[in-house]
Protein backbone atom coordinates (compact mmCIF):
# COMPACT_ATOMS: atom_id res chain seq x y z
CA UNK A 1 0.00 0.00 0.00
CA UNK A 2 1.45 3.41 -0.93
CA UNK A 3 2.42 5.80 1.81
CA UNK A 4 -0.48 8.28 1.54
CA UNK A 5 1.20 10.92 3.72
CA UNK A 6 4.24 10.99 1.46
CA UNK A 7 2.05 11.09 -1.67
CA UNK A 8 0.03 14.01 -0.25
CA UNK A 9 3.23 15.89 0.63
CA UNK A 10 4.71 15.39 -2.86
CA UNK A 11 1.47 16.47 -4.58
CA UNK A 12 1.16 19.50 -2.29
CA UNK A 13 4.77 20.54 -3.00
CA UNK A 14 4.28 20.13 -6.75
CA UNK A 15 1.07 22.19 -6.64
CA UNK A 16 2.76 24.94 -4.60
CA UNK A 17 5.71 25.04 -7.00
CA UNK A 18 3.39 25.19 -10.03
CA UNK A 19 1.26 27.99 -8.58
CA UNK A 20 4.37 29.96 -7.60
CA UNK A 21 5.85 29.59 -11.09
CA UNK A 22 2.66 30.82 -12.73
CA UNK A 23 2.42 33.77 -10.32
CA UNK A 24 6.02 34.76 -11.10
CA UNK A 25 5.21 34.46 -14.81
CA UNK A 26 2.15 36.70 -14.37
CA UNK A 27 4.35 39.47 -12.95
CA UNK A 28 5.86 40.12 -16.38
CA UNK A 29 3.92 41.84 -19.17
CA UNK A 30 4.42 38.98 -21.70
CA UNK A 31 3.53 36.39 -19.06
CA UNK A 32 0.35 38.23 -18.03
CA UNK A 33 -0.66 38.53 -21.70
CA UNK A 34 -0.05 34.81 -22.23
CA UNK A 35 -2.14 33.89 -19.16
CA UNK A 36 -5.02 36.09 -20.35
CA UNK A 37 -4.87 34.41 -23.76
CA UNK A 38 -4.96 30.97 -22.17
CA UNK A 39 -7.79 31.99 -19.85
CA UNK A 40 -9.94 33.16 -22.75
CA UNK A 41 -9.45 30.06 -24.90
CA UNK A 42 -8.99 27.01 -22.70
CA UNK A 43 -11.12 24.69 -20.64
CA UNK A 44 -9.07 22.13 -18.74
CA UNK A 45 -10.00 18.49 -18.41
CA UNK A 46 -8.22 16.30 -15.87
CA UNK A 47 -8.34 12.62 -15.06
CA UNK A 48 -7.17 11.46 -11.66
CA UNK A 49 -6.71 8.03 -10.21
CA UNK A 50 -8.82 7.34 -7.15
CA UNK A 51 -7.78 6.16 -3.74
CA UNK A 52 -11.08 4.52 -2.86
CA UNK A 53 -12.59 1.13 -3.41
CA UNK A 54 -14.40 2.26 -6.57
CA UNK A 55 -12.93 2.70 -10.02
CA UNK A 56 -11.97 6.10 -8.73
CA UNK A 57 -11.77 8.33 -11.79
CA UNK A 58 -13.53 11.68 -12.11
CA UNK A 59 -13.00 13.72 -15.29
CA UNK A 60 -13.23 17.45 -14.55
CA UNK A 61 -13.69 20.40 -16.89
CA UNK A 62 -13.26 23.97 -15.62
CA UNK A 63 -14.99 26.74 -17.54
CA UNK A 64 -12.50 29.26 -18.98
CA UNK A 65 -14.54 32.12 -17.51
CA UNK A 66 -15.92 32.82 -14.06
CA UNK A 67 -18.23 35.65 -13.08
CA UNK A 68 -17.69 38.34 -10.49
CA UNK A 69 -20.38 38.03 -7.81
CA UNK A 70 -21.44 40.99 -5.65
CA UNK A 71 -18.15 42.78 -6.47
CA UNK A 72 -16.45 40.37 -4.06
CA UNK A 73 -16.53 36.67 -4.96
CA UNK A 74 -15.90 34.60 -8.09
CA UNK A 75 -18.50 32.08 -9.30
CA UNK A 76 -16.64 29.21 -11.00
CA UNK A 77 -18.57 26.77 -13.25
CA UNK A 78 -17.31 23.16 -13.11
CA UNK A 79 -18.48 20.09 -15.04
CA UNK A 80 -17.50 16.49 -14.32
CA UNK A 81 -18.25 12.86 -15.07
CA UNK A 82 -17.65 9.96 -12.70
CA UNK A 83 -17.75 6.18 -12.68
CA UNK A 84 -20.31 3.90 -11.04
CA UNK A 85 -19.54 1.50 -8.21
CA UNK A 86 -20.29 -2.21 -8.40
CA UNK A 87 -21.05 -4.01 -5.16
CA UNK A 88 -18.68 -7.01 -5.24
CA UNK A 89 -21.05 -9.11 -3.15
CA UNK A 90 -24.34 -8.54 -4.99
CA UNK A 91 -23.16 -7.29 -8.39
CA UNK A 92 -25.49 -4.28 -8.11
CA UNK A 93 -24.40 -1.14 -9.97
CA UNK A 94 -24.80 2.18 -8.13
CA UNK A 95 -24.89 5.46 -10.06
CA UNK A 96 -26.52 7.87 -7.53
CA UNK A 97 -23.69 9.57 -5.65
CA UNK A 98 -23.28 12.32 -3.10
CA UNK A 99 -20.67 14.78 -4.38
CA UNK A 100 -18.43 17.47 -2.89
CA UNK A 101 -16.45 20.12 -4.74
CA UNK A 102 -13.67 22.30 -3.33
CA UNK A 103 -12.43 25.21 -5.46
CA UNK A 104 -9.49 27.56 -4.83
CA UNK A 105 -8.88 30.84 -6.70
CA UNK A 106 -5.73 33.01 -6.80
CA UNK A 107 -5.70 36.40 -8.55
CA UNK A 108 -2.77 38.78 -8.78
CA UNK A 109 -3.75 42.41 -8.17
CA UNK A 110 -0.72 44.71 -8.49
CA UNK A 111 1.45 43.84 -5.46
CA UNK A 112 -1.08 41.66 -3.61
CA UNK A 113 -2.71 38.33 -4.36
CA UNK A 114 -6.42 37.82 -3.80
CA UNK A 115 -7.09 34.26 -2.67
CA UNK A 116 -10.03 32.27 -1.43
CA UNK A 117 -11.91 29.00 -1.57
CA UNK A 118 -15.44 27.69 -1.88
CA UNK A 119 -17.35 24.45 -1.33
CA UNK A 120 -20.36 22.88 -2.95
CA UNK A 121 -22.20 19.70 -1.98
CA UNK A 122 -24.85 17.97 -4.05
CA UNK A 123 -25.73 14.83 -5.93
CA UNK A 124 -24.19 13.35 -9.05
CA UNK A 125 -25.07 10.68 -11.57
CA UNK A 126 -21.95 8.55 -12.02
CA UNK A 127 -22.52 6.42 -15.11
CA UNK A 128 -19.28 6.87 -17.07
CA UNK A 129 -18.43 3.21 -17.59
CA UNK A 130 -16.25 3.73 -20.65
CA UNK A 131 -18.89 1.90 -22.68
CA UNK A 132 -21.70 4.42 -22.12
CA UNK A 133 -21.73 6.56 -25.31
CA UNK A 134 -23.26 9.56 -23.53
CA UNK A 135 -22.33 9.62 -19.83
CA UNK A 136 -24.12 12.12 -17.61
CA UNK A 137 -22.22 15.39 -17.23
CA UNK A 138 -22.73 16.84 -13.76
CA UNK A 139 -22.59 20.64 -13.37
CA UNK A 140 -21.94 22.88 -10.37
CA UNK A 141 -21.15 26.55 -9.91
CA UNK A 142 -19.03 27.14 -6.83
CA UNK A 143 -18.96 30.61 -5.27
CA UNK A 144 -15.40 31.32 -4.10
CA UNK A 145 -15.18 33.96 -1.38
CA UNK A 146 -11.88 35.72 -0.61
CA UNK A 147 -10.25 34.67 2.65
CA UNK A 148 -11.54 36.92 5.42
CA UNK A 149 -9.01 39.39 6.90
CA UNK A 150 -6.19 38.34 4.56
CA UNK A 151 -7.33 38.91 0.99
CA UNK A 152 -8.78 41.72 -1.09
CA UNK A 153 -11.96 41.13 -3.13
CA UNK A 154 -11.67 39.44 -6.52
CA UNK A 155 -11.77 41.73 -9.58
CA UNK A 156 -12.21 41.35 -13.32
CA UNK A 157 -9.10 39.75 -14.81
CA UNK A 158 -7.00 36.60 -15.05
CA UNK A 159 -6.90 34.15 -12.14
CA UNK A 160 -5.74 30.63 -11.31
CA UNK A 161 -8.23 27.94 -10.28
CA UNK A 162 -7.78 24.49 -8.72
CA UNK A 163 -10.69 22.06 -8.28
CA UNK A 164 -11.07 18.87 -6.19
CA UNK A 165 -14.13 16.65 -6.58
CA UNK A 166 -15.17 13.57 -4.64
CA UNK A 167 -18.27 11.41 -5.11
CA UNK A 168 -19.50 8.50 -2.98
CA UNK A 169 -22.53 6.20 -3.39
CA UNK A 170 -25.60 7.27 -1.44
CA UNK A 171 -26.30 3.70 -0.34
CA UNK A 172 -24.00 1.50 1.76
CA UNK A 173 -21.87 -0.72 -0.49
CA UNK A 174 -20.21 -3.85 0.79
CA UNK A 175 -16.56 -3.45 -0.06
CA UNK A 176 -13.79 -5.93 -0.47
CA UNK A 177 -11.11 -5.89 2.24
CA UNK A 178 -10.35 -2.22 1.58
CA UNK A 179 -9.92 0.46 4.22
CA UNK A 180 -11.38 3.08 1.89
CA UNK A 181 -15.02 3.59 0.92
CA UNK A 182 -15.79 2.96 -2.76
CA UNK A 183 -15.64 6.62 -3.79
CA UNK A 184 -14.40 8.44 -6.88
CA UNK A 185 -11.87 11.30 -6.68
CA UNK A 186 -10.42 13.81 -9.11
CA UNK A 187 -8.63 17.14 -9.27
CA UNK A 188 -7.78 19.71 -11.92
CA UNK A 189 -5.58 22.77 -12.01
CA UNK A 190 -4.16 25.11 -11.33
CA UNK A 191 -5.40 26.51 -14.61
CA UNK A 192 -5.85 30.07 -15.82
CA UNK A 193 -9.36 31.46 -16.15
CA UNK A 194 -10.81 34.89 -16.75
CA UNK A 195 -13.10 36.53 -14.16
CA UNK A 196 -15.62 38.66 -16.08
Amino acid sequence: MPNLKRLAMVLSSALTFGVGAVLVLSATAPGATALRGVANNLAVAAHAAGLGGGDGTIAISISPTASLTAKLAASVPVSYTCQPVIDPTTGNVYVSFSSSLYVQVLERQAKVIAHGSGFSNGTAVCDDTGFNPIPTVNHATVVVIPDIFSSPAFKHGAALVSVNVSACPMVPVLTSPSLFPPCDFGNAGPTAISIK
